[in-house]
C-alpha cells in the first residue's frame, strides 16, 4: 500500500470516530431529557397514587411481599391485591370475598383473610372491597384455616 491509501483509511477512521461521538452525545443528551421527563411524571403520579405493601402469608411458612405497590389513591384492599396478586375473589351481599391469591385457591378447610399493619396486625372487620388504603399502608392477606 501506498502512503496516499494510508491517508485514506485514516481520514476514514477519523471521520467514523467523529460520526460515533457526535452519535454518543446525542443518545446522552436524549437520556438526560428522557430522564427529567420522567422524574416530572413521577412526581405528578405521586399527587393521584399511594404506594403500599402487600404481604402474602400463604400459611406454609412461605410469605411473599409485594413493596411499593402503586395503586390509585383510595383505592380498596380488593382494588390493590387484584393488581399485584392477580387475586380473584366473589361478591355477594356482605361484600366481596378473595378466593384465590397467586392461583391458591380456598378450600373447605383454608380461606384467605386480610389485615392491616398499625403496631402489629388487625384483621379486617369488612370486606376487602370496603377498606380504602392510602399512602404507605401495610396490608396483609393470611392463607388460614377455620
Amino acid at each position: 500500500m501506498n502512503e496516499n491509501t494510508y491517508k485514506l483509511i485514516a481520514a476514514a477512521l477519523l471521520c467514523t470516530t467523529i460520526a460515533a461521538g457526535a452519535l454518543a452525545l446525542n443518545y446522552n443528551y436524549q437520556l438526560s431529557a428522557l430522564e427529567e421527563d420522567y422524574q416530572i411524571v413521577l412526581s405528578e403520579l405521586e399527587d393521584f397514587t399511594a404506594q403500599v405493601d402487600i404481604m402474602i402469608d400463604y400459611g406454609n411458612g412461605t410469605v411473599q411481599w409485594y413493596n411499593d405497590t402503586r395503586i390509585q389513591t383510595g383505592a380498596s384492599v380488593l382494588d390493590a391485591t387484584v393488581l399485584a396478586c392477580g387475586a380473584e375473589y366473589q361478591t355477594s351481599d356482605f361484600g366481596s370475598f378473595v378466593t384465590s391469591v397467586n392461583s391458591l385457591e380456598q378450600d373447605s378447610t383454608h380461606f384467605w383473610m386480610w389485615s392491616t399493619y398499625d403496631d402489629g396486625w388487625e384483621v379486617g372487620m369488612v370486606g376487602a372491597d370496603q377498606y380504602n388504603i392510602y399512602d404507605g399502608d401495610i396490608i396483609g392477606w393470611t392463607y388460614t384455616s377455620f
